[in-house]
């Protein structure tokens, strides 16, 4: 019987929380992360707000595969992974 796998992860150096919300257009996530955003700043903590295809590397792309819906899931998950990864190494993680 082999020992069960405990799982340890060194902690990162970064300060702050990422959250992160999905959900369907028409659901509820602005209006509730509009609140969330004013709710945190009363408590006196920093707040960035970013969103979905706001990256000038795939704002164009995203925008035009979407009006022609020619975007595949898979080409639609790059541009999305593209989206974030840019982000996060130009807005987020220098905050």
């Amino acid at each position: 019987m082999s020992e069960p796998h405990s799982i340890t992860t060194a902690p990162h150096p970064y300060p702050g929380k990422l959250i992160i919300v999905e959900g369907i257009d028409g659901s509820g996530k602005s209006t509730q992360l509009q609140l969330l955003h004013k709710w945190l700043e009363s408590k006196g903590h920093k707040v960035f707000f970013t969103e979905w295809n706001s990256s000038e590397l795939v704002k164009e792309t995203t925008k035009r595969g979407k009006k022609s819906k020619s975007l595949t899931p898979t080409t639609f998950s790059l541009l999305h992974a593209t989206d974030f990864a840019s982000r996060l190494y130009h807005d987020i993680l220098p905050l």
